[in-house]
């Protein structure tokens, strides 16, 4: 049978710290959920700020601005008031205001020079560093990737290039990805897959990150799920949790399978517990506060939530579904999941401690459908801020 195979190191490395986050979260006043969206004309891109209730799920736009990036993919941090738009030649810094709409000009405009296109940009959620990725394959045929470091003034969010490369990788069957941090700021999370001969590996690596320097450890091997490369397989991971799926052959074939990396403790779900579990699924997703995961089922072409009860060591389905199967992405806080579609966005007011949606509406994706980069839709970005 197909398995998750676990890294014992990766469990020392990842701290459960995030209780006292979402505690304090919780504590504080409602939060204001922040939207941004990409709407692409023939010729030129707007990016559009909404904000969000997070229990009506009612948007209000309060700011339109026009950006110069081919391909967009925008990057907030926290509750701080700048946000990063980037593409594979350039990075744009812009303020934003109380409600989270930047401004009309870019505060700083950073032209990379790296002589390939950059794969992906990622910023750590405390606002401290940046790092640029670029892949590309080099003469022996090894895939190959380089990162480098950027440093980030607290004060203002601007950039500035430390020209050092702190990792480095090559390999022939294996290639990266994507690059992710969860909310905690270390790891750098790696995701990979190993096509090697009969292989189909999808799986994650990460890299500590020194809080002080920015610089990167060595990459360390978390998880990861081997399947019948006839059939699926899908892997997530965040600070707290690692969620596996795979299905041999078709509906009903599958798994899940969830483990807490502080614990090491398991629920294992098959469609003899639940029926979603035993089917093909998209790209899975938790919520930010680990307790669900949401199933892109493409058997059944339904979206469906799992709540994660590690102390019934069991997946509990939730009442909610959503149709088809859409990209899925949480407010920092869990309080709202978007789900991304061609042509509209599906607002959802979450409830994380059952699972369940508690209202709904739909904003209109206006011009052509969301641009995909890298396997992952790039036109959405969401925080919260704590007013």
């Amino acid at each position: 049978m197909p398995k998750l195979s676990i890294s014992k190191l990766s469990r020392f490395l990842l701290s459960a710290t995030f209780c006292a986050a979402l505690s304090a979260t919780a504590s504080a006043a409602v939060p204001m959920e922040v939207l941004y969206v990409a709407e692409r004309g023939q010729d030129t891109i707007s990016l559009l700020t909404y904000n969000v209730n997070p229990e009506t799920a009612i948007a209000q736009q309060v700011g339109s601005i026009f950006v110069g990036a081919n391909n967009i993919d925008p990057l907030s941090v926290g509750n701080q008031h700048y946000l990063y738009i980037w593409d594979g030649t350039d990075v744009w810094l812009y303020r934003t205001n109380a409600k989270g709409a930047p401004a009309a000009q870019p505060a700083q405009h950073l032209i990379f020079d790296f002589g390939l296109p950059v794969y992906s940009f990622v910023v750590d959620p405390h606002g401290k560093f940046a790092y640029a990725a670029i892949l590309y394959t080099d003469a022996h045929g090894n895939s190959d990737a380089a990162i480098t470091l950027f440093t980030i003034d607290p004060s203002t969010g601007a950039l500035t290039d430390t020209k050092k490369v702190v990792a480095t990788y090559s390999n022939f069957y294996t290639y990266l990805t994507s690059f992710s941090f969860g909310l905690q700021g270390s790891p750098l999370f790696a995701r990979y897959f190993d096509n090697g001969p009969y292989t189909c590996i999808p799986g994650y690596d990460y890299y500590r990150v020194s809080q002080s320097t920015g610089a990167l450890g060595p990459l360390t091997n978390l998880a990861e799920v081997s399947a019948d490369c006839g059939g699926t397989a899908g892997i997530t991971v965040n600070d707290q949790l690692i969620g596996a799926e795979s299905a041999c052959c078709g509906t009903g074939s599958g798994y899940i399978q969830i483990t807490q990396i502080s614990t090491s403790q398991q629920i294992f779900c098959q469609a003899s517990n639940l029926t979603f579990c035993g089917d093909d699924a998209g790209d899975l997703a938790f919520d930010p506060a680990s307790q669900n995961i949401v199933f892109p089922d493409t058997d059944a072409d339904t979206t469906y939530i799992g709540h994660i009860d590690f102390a019934g060591s069991q997946l509990v389905q939730s009442p909610s579904t959503l149709p088809g199967t859409p990209n899925i992405y949480f407010s920092p806080d869990s309080r709202v999941l978007f789900a991304l579609y061609a042509k509209n966005i599906e607002i959802n007011a979450f409830q994380s401690t059952t699972g369940e949606i508690l209202a709904a509406t739909s904003l209109p994706v206006q011009g052509v459908p969301p641009v995909t980069l890298n396997g992952t839709p790039q036109d959405l970005a969401i925080v919260t801020l704590n007013q």
